[in-house]
């Protein structure tokens, strides 16, 4: 309820610059979402400048246009949340199903468009080069045993676009 209230008192009066620090630590999820919609209205509609400092990432890449990623006091990059993850995380495709096998990935990694594989609990991360057709990759899979429940074409999200920067940055 602190929170909240805290939140709440510094948009009353609808300022055109806001400063948060953490501001849905210790929030129930509703009261979150709540918060998140109305912070992107007032930028929306009023044109207000959020300023938002958080190790949440997910709600950054919701809210932000634009990111700052600063370690140990050095800004290492800044830029929209899609810039960040272009920069470090090419295209994705997350497929879940069995018989993963080595021949299955041999094939794979075999194929110019794919950059590497993980796997993990079942599921197949393939990190692609460009955007490319994922069709003939789920065939080629089927086709060497593979069994494909689900497959999601998708992007590196702002976290993992994140340890990457850090990762740079540690080199």
């Amino acid at each position: 309820m602190k929170q909240k209230l805290a939140v709440a008192r510094a948009l009353l009066h609808r300022p055109q610059l806001i400063f948060l620090d953490e501001p849905t630590a210790g929030l129930d999820p509703v009261a979150a979402a709540a918060l998140r919609d109305d912070l992107a209205a007032l930028a929306a509609q009023e044109g207000a400048t959020v300023f938002l400092t958080t190790h949440n990432l997910t709600e950054a890449e919701k809210l932000c246009a634009q990111v700052a990623v600063i370690r140990k006091g050095k800004l290492i990059a800044v830029g929209h949340p899609d810039e960040l993850r272009a920069k470090t995380g090419g295209p994705r495709v997350e497929i879940t199903g069995k018989g993963f096998s080595e021949s299955v990935l041999a094939a794979l990694r075999a194929r110019p468009e794919v950059v590497s594989i993980e796997v993990a609990n079942g599921r197949l991360s393939v990190a692609l080069r460009g955007e490319v057709e994922v069709a003939p990759l789920v065939s080629l899979m089927v086709g060497a045993g593979a069994q494909v429940e689900e497959v999601r074409k998708g992007k590196a999200t702002l976290e993992e676009a994140f340890l990457d920067l850090v990762e740079e940055e540690k080199k």
